[in-house]
């Protein structure tokens, strides 16, 4: 709950619609649309009849309906999961259609990954043509690739895998490298070459990757290096990363490697790979592995883990929320005051309404300046020199001037919203106050005593901000969520 009390304003990171993290549902991102009673392709049902020397299956599952496996994400507040087919290039797998089967059953819950046979003697036009089919009926995330069972030599010119490539860019589709071993015969482990796949990755850099089934022994401490390289790789985890831990301590062993959390907390997906495992068994052991995280890691993992697959796609996402996102824009509105003229100058003050929506907030001011002052000049008309001056009226609030580079936003702001929900009980400042209200903020004066500005003034040369090349404003907004408001003037001298 406290990731939800002390969220920052993520509209700085990742765009206005996903300002509030907390409107998206959370995702199980590896089901295998395998239910009793759903019906079963061939393909799918030679899968589930191999068996090793010891007479075991090599695909196991838990034999569950579709009515349990709603019970076993509700419990665990999971409320989009992710179908992927397995096209092996061989007799046996899951068909795409074995996934568009149960997808359309309850097309708000599920989305589909799919998967095609990529080898060179199948028509890309005919695999193009079948995905705008299934998209007519289904929400499609993506396609999912399983290179050392297909003996896919992703670094061949293969014409096919490079059309499905074009067509995900264009429509905004990932594509997800299953490296995992799953013990079927023939698995050629020499394609996926940490090499290999940056080799891979390079050539297309406008198009999303997930790297799934990467095992804990080995595989994901030398794969998950890329995301320092690529920002256009994410991550998977799901029980076939654990290798014979519980999933508690696989994400504790994750957390240690250094840099992992940095380099993919925005870039993670967690699946259960149901029905393998109960997705409830994932998040409690995910839930466990953050509880002594630093404040900031806990908060980021606990809000974004399960949501991030909603950024893959936010036309897909945005299908089943009614939520008004205005409701989470800082800014709420612009009021002038006044404007004056004379011969040397143009002076026009604004108050500017603005909104925090969690307790402790950092709020990205830069571009809502920016905006104004340019509004201000093509207005008025006038010269494009002067200055912005801007103030905050509240004795709980800051202005702040720092770079603005994600991490130092998140560092800076859950570094205020720590200090803010410090116990205050031993101060003076506490419950009664003289207007007969609760008031119990003590440290939060504090903050705003202790860290940023009351005012700023910004120069204007030439129509811009005369600023250093990293500085940006923000201001600090505790005691919320609320809505405050902050003075601007904006003076421009007349040319005589």
């Amino acid at each position: 709950m406290l990731e939800r009390l002390y969220q920052p304003d993520f509209s700085c990171i990742f765009g206005e619609k996903f300002a509030n993290a907390f409107l998206y549902p959370q995702i199980d991102s590896l089901v295998w649309p395998i239910f009793e009673s759903k019906g079963k392709s061939e393909k799918l049902k030679r899968l589930l009849n191999l068996k090793n020397k010891q007479n075991h299956p090599y695909f196991y599952r838990r034999k569950i309906t579709l009515e349990d496996f709603k019970v076993e994400i509700n419990c665990a507040q999971i409320e989009s999961v992710y179908l992927q087919a397995m096209n092996l290039g061989r007799d046996y797998g899951i068909e795409n259609e074995d996934a568009i089967r149960i997808a359309k059953i309850d097309p708000s819950l599920f989305k589909v990954i799919l998967s095609f046979d990529l080898s060179e003697d199948q028509k890309a036009e005919t695999i193009i043509s079948k995905v705008i089919e299934y998209q007519q009926c289904c929400n499609i995330i993506g396609f999912a690739i399983y290179p050392a069972y297909s003996n896919l030599n992703l670094n061949d010119k293969n014409p096919n895998l490079r059309n499905i490539l074009d067509y995900a860019k264009e429509n905004n589709l990932i594509m997800k490298i299953d490296l995992c071993n799953s013990y079927f015969q023939d698995y050629h482990d020499n394609i996926l070459t940490q090499e290999a796949i940056h080799s891979f990755i390079s050539k297309y850099p406008e198009n999303i990757f997930i790297l799934s089934g990467l095992d804990i022994s080995g595989d994901i401490e030398i794969f998950y290096q890329l995301l320092k390289y690529f920002n256009n790789i994410w991550i998977e985890i799901d029980p076939r990363t654990f290798g014979g831990m519980t999933p508690k301590d696989c994400f504790l062993k994750l957390f240690k490697l250094k840099g992992f959390i940095q380099n993919s907390w925005h870039r993670l997906l967690i699946g259960s790979a149901s029905p393998t495992l109960e997705i409830s068994q994932i998040v409690r052991g995910f839930w466990e592995a953050t509880e002594n995280l630093s404040f900031a890691e806990k908060c980021l993992l606990r809000t974004w883990a399960f949501r991030n697959g909603n950024r893959l796609n936010l036309n897909i996402a945005k299908k089943d929320l009614k939520t008004n996102f205005s409701l989470f824009n800082p800014l709420i509105s612009i009021q002038e005051e006044k404007a004056i003229k004379t011969q040397n100058e143009t002076i026009c003050r604004y108050k500017l309404k603005l909104r925090s929506y969690s307790i402790t907030q950092l709020i990205f001011l830069t571009d809502i300046i920016k905006d104004l002052l340019k509004d201000t000049i093509s207005r008025e008309n006038t010269n494009k020199n002067g200055e912005v001056f801007i103030r905050s009226y509240h004795t709980t609030t800051s202005l702040i001037v720092n770079e603005h580079e994600y991490g130092n936003y998140l560092d800076l702001h859950y570094k205020f919203a720590e200090i803010s929900r410090e116990d205050c009980g031993e101060n003076f400042h506490t419950v009664r106050a003289l207007e007969n209200r609760a008031d119990f903020n003590r440290l939060d004066h504090d903050l705003a005593t202790t860290y940023g500005n009351r005012q700023l003034i910004l120069p204007v040369i030439d129509g811009k901000l005369d600023i250093g090349g990293r500085e940006n404003y923000y201001i600090m907004v505790t005691f919320g969520p609320r809505s405050f408001s902050i003075f601007i003037n904006v003076k421009l001298y007349n040319e005589i």
